[in-house]
């Protein structure tokens, strides 16, 4: 008799990626020589001494890639070692049970790749601002004496805001919010007499856009080849209409602290919030999106009132906004109907 097959999940990695773990390792063993040197060095010193290492010790790391990089395989390893658990289980002849298992670890093996490819996704975002900031402070350390300006602290606070964001949703990652549980419980339990449910869309700055783009997609108005790229034009509509409709805007916009004494506050807006990937859109977007696609847009609220724009429309889109699906704050999904 031949051997039984089993499912086998295979992590490819480029020589860079073999190379940083690598240096991970190397890192860690230094780093553990060192711990043991200072363990050493605490118990000959007095109790503020050991009251400082103690502080120290308290200091939160973010995880690496080449650690996260690690622990996938490890994720990867146990999964197979459940699943291979699962196909010795069932009798050799049960055909039945074969197939049902095989659908069902092949959606185990999606769902760990989506997870780990996002992941992955944030953690590259996480890098570049981290970049930015290291580059923001070299270039403080160049103007030295020089008063900075204004756009310099503009620019600043918008990428010290940034990385609290990335930070915050690496924090999400690892703890879940009980809040958001109970919210989106009460979210399902609304939408199920409408044979509605809720849809996903990943918290990266663009899910009102992202959410938007799902609900056109269900409706036909776009296929699925457009509907990867459709964010970003909607980003694209939605400026063009607040720029060509400045006074029905305007004092929305110069409300905003930000834009209370700018040159040109509808320009700098929409280039800076509207145009920019990963900026969150609010209610000014969704009334600019509703004029601009010719379409109701009606929000779900798990606690209040649900929101409608655009009601002398006909063609619906239907949304929810989450006030506690992240730490962050709000969070746009699209409202499916449950047989999708």
């Amino acid at each position: 008799m031949g051997k039984k097959k089993t499912n086998k999940l295979v992590v490819n990695l480029s020589d860079d990626e073999e190379n940083e773990i690598k240096n991970e390792e190397n890192i860690k063993k230094d780093d553990e020589k060192s711990e043991e040197n200072n363990d050493n060095n605490d118990n000959n010193s007095d109790n503020s001494d050991d009251d400082d290492d103690d502080d120290g010790d308290n200091t939160e790391k973010v995880e690496t890639k080449g650690k996260m990089v690690q622990r996938h395989k490890m994720e990867i390893k146990k999964l197979q070692q459940q699943i291979d658990k699962l196909n010795h289980a069932i009798p050799k002849k049960d055909k039945k049970a074969k197939s049902d298992l095989l659908e069902k670890t092949k959606k185990m093996e999606d769902d760990l790749k989506k997870k780990h490819q996002q992941e992955l996704e944030q953690c590259e975002k996480l890098n570049k601002t981290t970049q930015s900031i290291e580059e923001l402070n070299l270039e403080q350390q160049q103007l030295q004496q020089k008063q900075p300006s204004k756009a310099y602290l503009k620019k600043a606070q918008k990428l010290k805001q940034e990385e609290e964001r990335m930070k915050q949703l690496e924090e999400d990652r690892k703890n879940h919010v009980s809040k958001g549980v109970i919210e989106m419980n009460d979210f399902l339990a609304k939408l199920k007499p409408l044979n509605k449910t809720v849809k996903f869309i990943p918290p990266d700055g663009d899910c009102l856009y992202q959410a938007i783009t799902n609900q056109l997609l269900i409706n036909k108005d776009i296929n699925e080849e457009e509907s990867k790229s459709y964010a970003k034009k909607l980003r694209t509509i939605a400026s063009d209409y607040i720029k060509n409709n400045r006074d029905e805007f305007l004092p929305f916009i110069i409300s905003e602290d930000e834009y209370s004494t700018a040159e040109d506050p509808i320009q700098e807006y929409c280039q800076e919030q509207v145009l920019t990937i990963g900026k969150w859109g609010g209610h000014i977007e969704l009334k600019a999106l509703s004029q601009s696609l010719k379409k109701v847009i009606t929000i779900f609220n798990a606690y209040s009132n649900d929101i409608i724009i655009g009601e002398e429309f006909t063609n619906p889109i239907y949304l929810t906004y989450h006030r506690h699906a992240f730490t962050l704050g709000e969070h746009y999904n699209s409202a499916i109907p449950i047989s999708n």
